[in-house]
């Protein structure tokens, strides 16, 4: 699954910097604002069902294929709601071309409820290298499709065809992977059971939308298209790790924790070391970006994206500690205490909205400065609640990520040295400016690491030694070394 994201990842960085120097910003601030109602949908499409379906036990037949034709029939309803939204939501934001944009988003939008069960089905029994090759196949369509629309001259609908292109793909593709048995029933006490589970987790995921993409609304209702576009560019990058890795290591946990559920040990054990293993990556790389924003941005996005560099150095380190933090949802799931979540989203969506709203006197700047204050804030309570569920210490966790935190400070450190040093003395060639940083900061974070040797080396050793390639396990040898 990683080997496999980390291809997707080098495609996208690599689209974005081709695309930003081809579709304008005023182009991802339209796409932003029609993406507003279809992520909103999205968290009803399929109402917590794959969730559901990976914790369950036994999922026969009758089951898997009750739960597909649910998901179909909600994703057909959706989409036919996003159509009849079109006209008002573009009208709403004085942008007429909002309209056909987002009649063509259904398209994908539909695509992604119809594969939604066979992507549990697989997710479910592990197969993980299935769901890595369809998702890859997907990535790399949309991504094609973009970027040839873009070379032609089609700004906005080169994002829009590689979003839908690459859906339809990825849906596709998994279809052709998952060997579920669909049926032609439907049993209204299995849609009953599955539902259950799933309106809290849908009520937890609409809160979070809510709170998440207000910031989205009001920079495009009150600051335009363009700024809406500086600051879709600079949260989609915060959230690369999140969605990206931290994601893929929850997707592949998830099922393994939800059998070991009632082992508070076993599951605090397998939880922390998780946890371990995604901040090995994320802390480094998101502080490197914090440090690296100018040049980073005039290399991968040109100086008509300059504004996203500020937004950067707020968010980086952000979408660092957010990607440990989007793993208390597997406690919160695991446990089947989605309950207790929904009741502490409600009151942190009601904080965000408010610091949006106060940032937005201050500019896209101000929303996202305000945003990360709070956020800072109700991060302890955030972790804490739902570490009681399995009785977990915040000690506990934050003892076990100290040795990446204080190396990953370090880096961050000298890094910024070098980039100042090469400020003074008068360089101006950002490439090398980025490059020659990279290099500075990969290195000291590596040998840091071979220096202290921290738990995670162990636990990554341990991994690449089942893994099934030679040279992942002549790695976990060199690592294992005294």
């Amino acid at each position: 699954m990683t080997l496999f994201q980390i291809a997707r990842q080098l495609l996208q960085v690599a689209s974005v910097s081709i695309l930003a120097r081809k579709v304008p910003p005023s182009a991802y601030g339209l796409v932003g604002m029609a993406v507003l109602l279809t992520s909103f949908l999205e968290m009803l499409r399929d109402a917590g069902t794959g969730y559901a379906l990976i914790r369950e036990r036994e999922v026969s037949d009758e089951l898997a294929s009750t739960v597909f034709w649910l998901t179909c029939g909600l994703g057909l309803a959706f989409a036919l709601i996003i159509v009849a939204l079109a006209a008002p939501t573009a009208r709403f934001f004085h942008e007429p071309l909002v309209a056909p944009i987002l009649c063509w988003l259904a398209v994908g939008f539909l695509a992604g409820a119809i594969s939604a069960v066979p992507l549990a089905m697989l997710n479910r029994a592990m197969a993980f290298r299935q769901v890595a090759v369809a998702q890859t196949i997907g990535a790399v369509a949309g991504t094609l499709v973009a970027i040839a629309i873009a070379l032609a001259g089609g700004k906005v609908w080169s994002l829009v065809a590689g979003s839908v292109v690459g859906s339809a793909v990825t849906a596709i593709a998994i279809f052709l992977a998952s060997s579920m048995r669909i049926r032609l029933l439907f049993r209204p006490s299995d849609a009953r059971h599955i539902v259950s589970f799933g309106l809290n987790l849908s009520g937890v995921n609409l809160l979070n939308y809510f709170s998440r993409n207000t910031d989205n609304l009001l920079v495009g209702k009150f600051l335009g298209s363009v700024p809406l576009g500086f600051y879709q560019m600079g949260y989609m990058l915060m959230t690369y790790p999140i969605y990206n890795f931290a994601s893929v290591v929850a997707q592949v946990v998830y099922p393994g924790l939800s059998k070991i559920h009632d082992d508070r040990e076993r599951f605090c054990e397998v939880y922390v070391r998780m946890c371990r293993l995604i901040a090995l990556l994320t802390f480094p790389v998101m502080l490197g970006l914090a440090v690296t924003a100018q040049p980073f941005v005039r290399v991968f996005l040109s100086a008509r994206w300059l504004p996203v560099a500020g937004l950067l150095i707020i968010f980086a380190p952000l979408g660092a500690v957010q990607s440990i933090y989007t793993t208390v949802a597997l406690i919160y799931n695991t446990k089947g205490r989605p309950d207790i979540q929904l009741k502490w989203v409600m009151f942190t969506s009601v904080m965000y909205v408010g610091s949006f709203v106060v940032g937005l006197r201050w500019g896209i700047l101000g929303v996202a400065g305000c945003y990360a204050v709070v956020w800072m804030l109700l991060m302890p309570p955030s972790f804490l609640i739902p570490f009681r569920l399995v009785g977990l210490s915040g000690t506990r966790l934050f003892s076990s990520l100290w040795p990446t935190i204080w190396m990953s400070l370090v880096m961050a450190g000298l890094s910024e040295a070098w980039l100042r040093m090469l400020q003074r003395l008068g360089s101006s060639n950002a490439l090398l400016d980025l490059l020659s940083t990279v290099l500075i900061g990969a290195a000291s974070y590596a040998l840091l690491l071979l220096w202290r040797r921290p738990q995670v080396m162990s636990d990554l050793a341990t991994i690449l030694e089942g893994a099934p390639y030679s040279s992942a396990r002549k790695v976990a040898e060199f690592l294992n070394r005294d």
